[in-house]
């Protein structure tokens, strides 16, 4: 009698196991289908670091991984835009190319120049460099010649903050340096206008926000998964880390066509972890 319920027992944790594995299966394959058009999925903004074969840590692509990614949104059919482009159509509902999407990279590495810069060019894509203010002309980081050399070659430049500091974790007394300084001292390097801001490590909250709405910038992006739609908060947009892993490419697709999932699976994540559920925490894909 105990070995029949048992049996039976594992046959419905089997079948319970099946349904929960082809629910998700169709989920994500409905979400991928979707993800071709942006009216519905929204537009995929895309966030580097480093891209190079010697500074090896999370934050950093390899060469030949960052190419396999670029050629497959050109295989594709992706088409780069600007941050401009973005907001016109966050913003005034202008139309965008057919599968958009934005590169973005932060700190302001001199990798980005090296070897990001030409793939990108070789496919005359578009990207957006957010630049650390005091970094400028500083050992691993860029100069001042090579982000306007960057500019001429499909690149904009904009803002990272000026010191690079983590601004909920800084006094609020900081803020205005940090977002308004920085955005005048980058402004005066390149000798353009700056309108787009990303917070160091993705951090914020409504004065931080407020301060980055003062300061002139149009928009403001974390690291927090997802795809950018209409109606968003202007100054808490998300971003699609691409990151080193030990499925880079199979991370990359997914990010880049099931942003909505990842999300969720990355709340999840977040939320065990708060309630100190460590165990299950390890047991969530993040892709």
């Amino acid at each position: 009698m105990m070995k029949s319920m048992c049996g039976t027992f594992i046959k419905w944790i089997a079948i319970v196991s099946s349904v929960i594995v082809l629910s998700v299966i169709i989920l994500l394959g409905s979400i991928w289908y979707i993800s071709s058009d942006y009216k519905l999925y929204g537009v995929p903004v895309l966030n580097y670091h480093q891209v190079n074969d010697v500074n090896i840590s999370p934050l950093t692509i390899p060469v030949q991984v960052f190419k396999e990614q670029m050629d497959y949104l050109h295989r594709n059919g992706y088409h780069t835009i600007t941050l401009d482009e973005l907001y016109d159509y966050i913003v005034h509902d202008a139309p965008l190319p057919d599968k958009p999407v934005v590169i973005t990279f932060d700190d302001g590495y001199i990798d980005n120049y090296e070897h990001a810069m030409p793939i990108l060019k070789s496919y005359n894509m578009k990207a957006t460099l957010f630049m650390i203010s005091d970094a400028v002309n500083t050992p691993r980081f860029v100069s001042i010649e090579q982000m306007k050399m960057m500019e001429s070659n499909n690149f904009t430049i904009e803002g990272h903050t000026n010191h690079h500091h983590i601004l909920t974790h800084v006094g609020s007394q900081n803020w205005e340096d940090e977002i308004s300084g920085g955005k005048r001292s980058l402004e005066g390097l390149v000798g353009k206008k700056i309108s787009y801001l990303a917070y160091p490590g993705g951090f914020n909250n409504g004065g931080i926000q407020a301060i980055t709405k003062n300061s002139g910038y149009k928009m403001a992006f974390t690291v927090e998964p997802g795809t950018v739609k209409p109606g968003q908060n202007l100054y808490a947009l998300p971003r699609i880390p691409i990151f080193e892993n030990d499925t880079t490419y199979i991370s990359f697709l997914m990010r880049l066509h099931c942003a909505p999932f990842v999300a969720v699976t990355w709340q999840w994540r977040d939320d065990l972890l708060r309630n100190g559920h460590i165990t299950l925490a390890e047991l969530v894909p993040l892709f």
